[in-house]
């Protein structure tokens, strides 16, 4: 009778593992594909923003809320999208958490492990980037510069003081910007600050066009300058790049966020 016993519950057994065995495999082959999604830009509202990936909600309730985009702030979104392989029509939707109307919508990649998306929310409305087209000759480096105090042209430079001989060196990444427009401009990097090192100790500085030392930001150095160091710049031989930045008065000051993805490059 024991032996009887022993032997149900081991076939039992092996039935109910192969059972779990199968349908792993099923929900695997389900379930199978992922896609790291990227979203930045910038959030001009009063309200905080709330992201969906097609039917994945990141609300308040997931990972404590850090995925919503907070009011007048930088968007850094970054989650890792799983998905049922074939599923087509999957979606991208931004929504308004007050107001719950979407302000951006855009369709997922079908295939692919990433997809990265720009957001630029001022005034209500989107503002679209409108990046120009890659040219193999140069780099184009593009800004958006919100300040909403004057309309008053912008010159963009890096400036270093060399730690050997004291000497200040200077190159300049677009002149005459005008704030609350996208400004684009040619850049292959300056001699000057054509390393990781170089740029390590560089400063990007805002001005008054056609002047050096008259900050562009409420005429104040500490609001129109921030280390260059977190931007990527492009460094020497590289050829090729769209870069847009998006440059905006922070709670602690002046804030640039990086409008690109490239994932070979950090």
């Amino acid at each position: 009778m024991r032996l009887f016993i022993n032997k149900t519950i081991t076939v039992l057994l092996l039935t109910l593992a192969s059972v779990a065995f199968t349908a792993c495999n099923k929900e695997d082959l389900k379930a199978g594909m992922a896609m790291q999604v990227l979203v930045a830009g910038y959030n001009n509202s009063d309200h905080a923003l709330q992201i969906s990936l097609d039917t994945s909600v990141y609300d308040v309730s997931v990972n404590n809320g850090d995925y919503i985009i907070k009011p007048t702030s930088l968007v850094h979104f970054n989650a890792t999208h799983r998905y049922v392989s074939g599923r087509t029509n999957k979606m991208l939707v931004i929504t308004d958490t007050v107001t719950k109307k979407e302000v951006f919508r855009q369709q997922l990649p079908e295939t692919g492990t990433k997809a990265y998306y720009n957001f630029l929310y001022i005034d209500g409305k989107e503002v679209p980037s409108q990046p120009p087209a890659a040219d193999a000759n140069t780099n184009k480096l593009g800004f958006y510069i919100g300040y909403a105090e004057s309309t008053d042209p912008v010159d963009i430079f890096l400036s270093r003081t060399d730690a050997a001989n004291g000497q200040e060196y200077r190159a300049y990444l677009a002149r005459n910007v005008q704030p609350n427009k996208w400004a684009y401009a040619g850049y292959l990097a300056d001699e000057k600050f054509a390393t990781i090192n170089m740029l390590s100790s560089t400063n990007i500085c805002f001005t008054k066009a056609g002047t050096t030392d008259q900050w562009a930001f409420y005429g104040d150095e500490s609001k129109s300058k921030m280390a260059a160091s977190s931007l990527v710049m492009p460094r020497a031989g590289e050829k090729g790049l769209v870069q847009p930045y998006l440059v905006v008065q922070g709670k602690w000051g002046l804030e640039i966020g990086r409008m690109f993805f490239y994932p070979d490059r950090i």
